[in-house]
């Protein structure tokens, strides 16, 4: 019985936050591979309530700017169900992400 009011509880809240629904990684850039070079961006956004993202900026990169363009590009498709606030979808404002980018095994000897 109280397994059964849970899940009833939990079924009729009208607030949930955003959830990614479809999106990718990044495309690896070709020069950073080659080099074996790894590293990560940390990027702000937006969650529109129709589950676009907006206002996307990178906050940090290590190494700086090499993959900024190909973390700002993956992030932009990504699709969300909004935030649901009261049963209303709404903008989810100021989230974040760190983009990593990492050689995997053979991936990181490419070049012995």
């Amino acid at each position: 019985m109280f397994a059964l009011t849970v899940l009833a509880f939990s079924c009729t809240s009208q607030n949930r936050p955003a959830l990614l629904v479809s999106g990718s990684g990044p495309l690896y850039p070709i020069e950073a591979k080659v080099q074996g070079i790894e590293g990560s961006v940390t990027l702000r956004y937006d969650i529109e309530s129709d589950g676009s993202v907006s206002n996307l900026v990178v906050v940090s990169s290590q190494p700086a700017t090499l993959f900024d363009e190909a973390a700002l590009t993956a992030v932009s498709r990504w699709r969300f169900n909004p935030r649901i606030v009261d049963g209303r979808d709404v903008t989810s404002r100021r989230q974040q992400s760190i983009v990593s980018f990492r050689l995997e095994g053979a991936e990181r000897y490419d070049e012995y």
